[in-house]
């Protein structure tokens, strides 16, 4: 407030300017930052506090929502850009929107003015669904992102085709609806992200770093200090699938290299220990992001039943089926005469059953005669030592 004071009273100073207000929040930050973190031990959570609130004041100093970080199509080879769709250059000219960043800018000055006339109509008493508000060619026209590359041919041999195309409505509404838009305590901002639990606002702060990955990639270059508060929410990992999903060639170690960049060129961020905190909260918080969209399945309790097991191959028809063997004591074998000597003891080979064909006189034993009554005695041969078992 003493800054802004100095500025006011000082008659030579003329219109306030992006440069002005960036001064203005970078100087305040330093000022406050060495009042408050300054000079004293700190515990985990204020050194993690410290340097989230640092990412947001750089944020809110350069505003990276705005336009002027949508890249001039002649920008240099290295540096990622927007290029018109070859579909929708006609269209862009006829409402005389020759480049990129005029056809975002005008989309979101569109959007706007929709949501001032609906405010007015609901004030006139008109019911939401009866207003109609045109939303004029913006979702008609549309612009592919180029990831920048080591050389002018190889950027040129980027095949456009094969990149998926957003629309200039869907870049401006990523940037309108950027997370920190609406911020003017860094301080605060940084205190929501250390102690939020609720599943609702991390599912929020998901499709936010989503929506920048799929409709406004620009906006994780490496000089662009949102790309810090996105790898706060998501992995690296997922950023690079994302930009697969829509055709866009990045790997996972350009991610890094860009962090790396911003963090020494935009933080002041030099050491290992410097970027430490940063480092320990993201994975922290990206396995809290990570919990609250993509819960674990719970285990079903089955009362200390285990699961039947489906078999893998046709269940075997019960006339194939054999009987489980007894399983525990067993008697021993039991040898029993018959009338006909038949032995059904087991291990134990039965004795020749009686012929109507003499010995030798056939070609073997026939069939059992019929008609023969089978009689249970209650002294057999083999049931005393005088008369042994005939094992023969």
């Amino acid at each position: 407030m003493d800054i802004i004071r100095e500025w006011k009273d000082d008659p030579t100073r003329g219109q306030l300017t992006q440069r002005d207000r960036k001064v203005f929040i970078e100087t305040a930050f330093s000022d406050t930052d060495d009042m408050y973190f300054g000079n004293r031990l700190l515990s985990d959570h204020e050194i993690r506090l410290r340097a989230l609130t640092k990412v947001f004041y750089k944020v809110l100093a350069e505003e990276p929502w705005s336009e002027d970080w949508i890249r001039a199509p002649d920008v240099e080879r290295k540096l990622s850009k927007f290029e018109m769709h070859k579909d929708s250059v006609a269209r862009a000219a006829e409402h005389n929107l020759i480049t990129p960043r005029d056809a975002v800018k005008a989309a979101r000055e569109a959007s706007l003015q929709a949501k001032e006339a609906l405010k007015e109509a609901l004030k006139a008493g008109k019911k939401e669904k009866d207003v109609k508000i045109p939303r004029g060619p913006y979702d008609d026209i549309e612009i592919v992102y180029i990831a920048g590359t080591v050389s002018s041919t190889a950027t040129n041999r980027i095949d456009r085709d094969n990149i998926y195309p957003v629309s200039v409505s869907s870049v401006a509404n990523v940037l309108q609806n950027h997370i920190c838009r609406d911020m003017v305590r860094p301080f605060s901002m940084a205190e929501r992200f250390i102690n939020c639990t609720d599943t609702r606002e991390l599912e929020e702060m998901r499709q936010f770093a989503c929506n920048v990955c799929d409709f406004a990639p620009h906006l994780l270059d490496n000089d662009n200090v949102s790309l810090l508060v996105v790898l706060l929410i998501l992995p690296r990992s997922d950023c690079c699938r994302r930009f697969l999903d829509n055709g866009i060639r990045i790997e996972g170690s350009t991610i890094s290299h860009r962090k790396a960049e911003c963090m020494k060129n935009k933080m002041g961020w030099r050491t290992t220990e410097d970027k430490k905190p940063y480092d320990s909260f993201a994975n922290e918080f990206q396995a809290r992001v990570r919990n609250a969209c993509f819960p674990a399945p719970r285990a079903h309790n089955l009362r200390g039943r285990k699961p039947t097991r489906k078999p893998s191959t046709p269940v075997t028809p019960a006339q194939y089926v054999y009987n489980q063997p007894h399983m525990g004591y067993v008697a021993s074998p039991q040898v029993r005469s018959e009338g006909v000597h038949t032995n059904t003891g087991i291990n134990v080979a039965a004795p020749t059953v009686n012929s109507i064909y003499s010995p030798g006189s056939g070609p073997g034993p026939g069939p059992e005669p019929r008609g023969i009554k089978r009689t249970h005695t209650e002294t057999t041969a083999g049931d005393s030592a005088a008369e042994p078992m005939d094992l023969s």
